[in-house]
């Protein structure tokens, strides 16, 4: 569904050819929910979804995703309890991970310098981070405030 969403509706709704990214805040909200090995499947069928329609490289989504997929896994893990302040951190922190190994595979693909990729985080990602947080409100408000009542209570 999100991958219909990300394909369809965020190309409306961008704003100085800003758009959210749908899949990562899935793969995010999945991944520190369930753990590392569910994290790093999902992010990799993710992001083979997300190569397989798209003209870059084929695999470098997927890795991309399955690493963030794991880093986020891993705060299941390890972290007892994740507050709405750390997961808004690790949220940006998923983006720029994400973006940065992107860049780094079109970096050695074309031989390019490095000096770029800094700029492009500050100029594209976290812009890009921001504007998927407005997203992610709902679930983190629902998450950490409002949690509806479970059976047994």
């Amino acid at each position: 569904m999100c991958a219909i969403l990300q394909s369809t509706l965020v190309s409306h709704i961008a704003i100085f050819s800003i758009k959210p990214d749908l899949l990562l805040l899935v793969l995010f909200f999945l991944a520190t929910k369930s753990g590392v090995m569910p994290g790093i499947y999902a992010g990799f069928f993710l992001g083979l979804g997300q190569d397989l329609f798209s003209p870059s490289l084929l695999g470098q989504n997927a890795l991309a995703m399955s690493v963030v997929g794991c880093i986020c896994g891993l705060f299941n893990e390890r972290v007892v309890r994740l507050d709405p302040i750390m997961r808004i951190v690790l949220m940006i922190a998923a983006f720029l991970i994400n973006d940065t190994i992107i860049m780094l595979v079109h970096v050695m693909k074309a031989d390019g310098s490095m000096g770029t990729v800094f700029v492009e985080l500050l100029a594209v990602t976290l812009p890009r981070a921001v504007y998927t947080l407005f997203f992610a409100a709902v679930p983190f408000i629902w998450v950490s405030v409002v949690r509806p009542p479970r059976l047994g209570d």
